[in-house]
């Protein structure tokens, strides 16, 4: 029999703001961890919340570690559980919104503890919802592109889903004046929360908004048969459905890296999850939604920067770990369950907002001088083009052209810029603890875009 002494001791750190329903929801599935109770300990960092969840955290799990931050200090707020690690062996960062299963823990313990070079390790991220499948067959002007419909609203018995849903192989979600949306392109997957409806029965109804940018006809299937529209260019319309009740879970992360262009990608966003990442591999970057992070490794590289408050400081650390020579694994055996996007809706201005403005301080803190000056001329051509493709748009259709897209990018370009001088003195500081080259940096953040084994 294995005495709990034998275990390593893990501090797991959920960050609240403002949670709600869903940060009871987590801890409730924490304390039910397969692990001896003398070596665990779950804290709780508040963001200075302000509708009651805090108080009920505090009267329904006695057992959890209170800090309170007194503001929201975004995601690095959960620096103030990661200063002081003396007797922890392991970090475990959980989102207020993720769900762990009961056995979660041990397949990432049993996994960081084959190596000592592996500085951190993350779960197979599935999301919260199984969803409901309709896939997408559109004929449009080809003179459009793939842009020729748009996916505005999903509702169901009168309530609105639409952001629980998501459009697989659209290239993700949008905005313009009249708000969030999905584009919808030949081949497109669009999946829908299975918990929508009474639960009961075979098929589910729904109804889509549409939007149509373009002369096009769209076929869905996956509910009773085929049901196909013609849409005329401007068209605003609400299609009634039926989806067929065989839902699937979707992968929301097995691992993280970064491509050419320092854009975080992750591994198997969006694949229904029929087994193909059920190998453990090494990543190049991770997700803080769900990891094990060792000890000595954040003793080593640090903590979040606050500089981010919100996206890419994650992904800030994992490339300061990497300089240090640190690695990452995935372990899928174990399971945790996530509802993207809960505290900032994806496609929302704040969401954009952040993404951009602080994927170009990672390129500042991090790139070679070449690759910064490719990344930041490729976001003024690729603004620029967003500012071409509205004026067109606004002559075809006679109306004032759409540069929600254009002012938003150019305000995270600006607020980068603003940035510079900290980033640069940032960057001095990392150059000299780092351990390896740019070049071979670069390399490595590249781990798990092929899939190879570990």
């Amino acid at each position: 029999m294995v005495s709990p002494e034998s275990h390593p001791f893990v501090r797991v750190v959920l960050l609240n703001f403002n949670g709600g329903r869903t940060i009871g929801d987590a801890l409730r599935a924490l304390v039910q961890t397969e692990w001896p109770a003398g070596r665990i300990e779950i804290v709780c960092v508040d963001n200075g919340s302000t509708d009651g969840s805090l108080e009920v955290i505090e009267l329904e799990f006695p057992s959890v570690v209170v800090v309170r931050n007194g503001e929201n200090l975004g995601f690095p707020g959960n620096n103030s559980a990661m200063r002081e690690l003396k007797g922890v062996d392991f970090v475990a960062l959980v989102n207020s919104d993720a769900f762990v299963e009961p056995g979660w823990l041990k397949p990432l313990v049993d996994r960081v503890r084959t190596d000592r070079g592996i500085g951190a390790v993350v779960p197979k991220l599935l999301f919260a919802d199984r969803f409901l499948e309709l896939t997408v067959k559109m004929e449009g002007d080809k003179t459009q592109g793939t842009k020729s419909a748009a996916l505005r609203g999903v509702s169901s018995n009168g309530k609105d889903v639409f952001t629980r849903c998501h459009v697989a192989g659209g290239g993700g979600r949008s905005s313009d004046r009249n708000g969030i949306f999905e584009w919808l392109a030949d081949g497109v997957v669009i999946r829908i929360p299975e918990t929508i409806g009474d639960g009961t029965g075979t098929v589910r109804d729904v109804v889509l908004e549409l939007e149509s940018r373009s002369n096009c006809t769209a076929t869905f299937s996956g509910g009773s048969g085929e049901i196909e529209i013609r849409l005329s260019s401007g068209d605003r319309v609400s299609l009634a459905l039926s989806v067929a009740n065989n839902p699937v879970d979707v992968v929301n992360n097995v691992g993280s890296w970064l491509d050419v262009t320092w854009t975080g990608r992750e591994r198997g966003l969006y694949e229904a999850d029929r087994g193909q990442f059920d190998q453990s591999i090494e990543v190049g970057t991770w997700c803080g939604a769900a990891v094990l992070l060792r000890a000595e490794h954040v003793v080593d590289v640090g903590l979040f920067d606050e500089t981010f408050f919100l996206y890419y400081e994650d992904t800030d650390l994992a490339v300061r770990g990497r300089g240090r020579g640190w690695r990452f694994v995935a372990e899928p055996k174990s399971v945790v369950r996530h509802v993207h996007s809960a505290s900032t809706v994806e496609g929302s201005a704040i969401a954009e907002h952040y993404i951009e403005r602080n994927r170009l301080l990672v390129v500042l803190r991090h790139a070679s001088a070449s690759d910064i000056f490719r990344v930041f001329v490729r976001h003024l051509l690729v603004t620029a083009s967003y500012l071409w493709s509205a004026c067109v748009s606004a002559v075809s259709l006679r109306q004032q052209p759409d540069l929600t897209r254009v002012h938003r990018r150019s305000a995270s370009f600006l607020a980068a810029l603003g940035l510079l001088p900290r980033s640069l003195s940032s960057r001095r500081k990392i150059a000299s603890d780092r351990m390896l080259s740019r070049h071979e940096l670069a390399g490595e953040l590249g781990f798990g875009s092929g899939d190879s084994p570990a």
